[in-house]
């Protein structure tokens, strides 16, 4: 039995624990009396699930029909029979979580995926609906309350239509296709770029004009790349990916939003790892968004809540003892010396075994680092590599967050505490001390992984899901098929 279907079986068990003393009339079933009596163990108090009317049925089946908008599979919600009023409301309930919380159980998220929804029984909630007869409100609340996965269904249903009027064909291989260029594959261009673009005419001749350059430059923009209006390898490469691909894709994020609480707070800071951005909300709005660096393939940023309690200035690096043995002590058997020309000093533990520090001077973690509590060693920090926040691509850290504006993030941070004005920042930085300047009020701290949303305007951006989590999501519920073990595959 797969992971989906057992937890499938656990909840139909659940279900049919609410549902059956209405098929029983509340009738006792006898057994033969045991040797010895057990004490029951006391279930918890609920209350029972009314019948459902024939109008509720109607409307049950009604929004179970249209799962799919949700990024659900419709199929695992309605029963064979429409009569049957048993599975009818088992469906309910197993839409009412999924749709609520994501279809994973806990021990089903990997490690590094911390951000984990709360639990919910949804059982006691479809009994008040029923019985005020208001389930289609209820309903109707069940999704997670945010514009952004608003937007993702929205999404949904747009890629889904222009995957049913045929989706758009590959362009073809080549050369950088650039302004002034008269290229047969601008014709392809054109056309692949006026089934998302609305402002993009289909038809044309070969001439890539500047109307087209700057249709180019929008879907540059969609993708996280650098504007230069040249369709490359990689926007190529954006380009041709199936309109299959950001269905599941969409699919995949919007999943990913029923694990948020239902508030979010209003002061917070949001890392998304998958496009590397960073952003302060106040009042729930963005007040600073920067380009940041987040962990490469392999050495992945988590997902994961904390609280932001203080900012380190001047910090030194304490080397991970992973990386110290990977990457530092071989360069120093390689090239002796190395260590202590770039501020690396040995220190000898109680136990008698050896760590690096590097000194702030030289820190690989720049002048600032944001520190919150987590199970992964993992911070926001600043870095001496500003280069980096240039690439297209900024996964590249061991797993920490490198911020591109530390200075504005850390005053931003401080801001209110009379102690740390940007003027005592800077003359605490100038001396070279190390200093923890806790803030005022700890700040949550959010690391996600988003790798499709909607922008203000309504079109829809992609990442190219750098860390492969949106295919693994997708087959741990149930959407993909699980990938073949070698054994499977020879």
């Amino acid at each position: 039995m797969t992971v989906s279907s057992k937890r499938r079986a656990q909840v139909r068990m659940a279900a049919a624990a609410c549902v059956l003393p209405l098929m029983l009339g509340g009738a006792a079933l006898h057994a033969q009396e045991p040797a010895a009596p057990v004490a029951p163990v006391p279930a918890p108090l609920r209350p029972p699930i009314p019948p459902l009317t024939p109008a509720q049925a109607e409307t049950a089946l009604a929004v179970l029909r249209t799962a799919d908008a949700q990024g659900l599979q419709t199929r695992d919600y309605l029963p064979a029979d429409p009569a049957d009023t048993r599975a009818l409301t088992e469906g309910l309930l197993r839409y009412a979580r999924d749709v609520r919380i994501g279809r994973m159980e806990e021990g089903d998220f990997p490690s590094n995926w911390r951000l984990r929804p709360e639990a919910y029984d949804p059982s006691p909630e479809l009994a008040q609906a029923l019985a005020a007869d208001r389930l289609k409100p209820w309903l109707d609340s069940l999704p997670p309350p945010y514009s952004g996965y608003a937007a993702l269904k929205r999404g949904l249903a747009k890629y889904r239509q222009i995957a049913a009027d045929g989706g758009w064909k590959p362009i073809p291989e080549g050369p950088p296709l650039k302004l002034g260029m008269d290229d047969p594959r601008v014709v392809a261009l054109r056309a692949r770029l006026a089934v998302e673009d609305p402002l993009v005419k289909a038809s044309g001749g070969t001439a890539f004009d500047a109307e087209l350059h700057g249709a180019v430059q929008r879907a540059q923009r969609r993708f996280g790349f650098e504007p230069d209006g040249v369709v490359g390898a990689g926007t190529l490469r954006m380009l041709n990916q199936p309109v299959g691909q950001r269905v599941l894709q969409i699919i995949a994020n919007m999943e990913r939003w029923r694990w948020m609480p239902r508030e979010m707070p209003a002061t917070r800071v949001q890392v998304n790892s998958g496009a590397a951005i960073v952003t302060l909300f106040r009042d729930d709005r963005p007040v600073l968004s920067m380009k940041a660096v987040s962990g490469k393939p392999g050495d992945e940023t988590p997902m994961l809540a904390s609280a932001m309690h203080s900012v380190v200035l001047n910090p030194p690096w304490n080397v991970p003892t992973r990386i110290a043995n990977e990457e530092l002590w071989p360069k120093e058997r390689a090239n002796p010396g190395y260590l202590s020309r770039n501020g690396f000093r040995v220190i000898t533990n109680d136990d008698g075994s050896k760590r690096l520090q590097q000194r702030s001077e030289q820190s690989a973690l720049g002048r600032y680092k944001f520190d919150f509590d987590n199970p992964f060693a993992v911070y926001l920090h600043d870095t001496p590599t500003k280069a980096t926040f240039e690439r297209f691509s900024r996964q590249a850290s061991h797993g920490c967050v490198r911020v591109e504006k530390p200075r504005e993030l850390a005053e931003a941070l401080l801001a209110g505490d009379p102690q740390w004005t940007p003027e005592q920042i800077a003359a605490t930085l100038d001396s070279g001390k190390t200093v923890r300047a806790r803030l005022p009020a700890q700040v949550p701290v959010y690391i996600l992984y988003w790798t499709a949303f909607a922008a203000a305007d309504g079109q829809m951006h992609f990442r190219t899901d750098p860390y492969d989590w949106d295919r693994d999501l997708l087959r741990r519920v149930g959407v993909l098929a699980p990938a073949k073990t070698p054994a499977q595959e020879a």
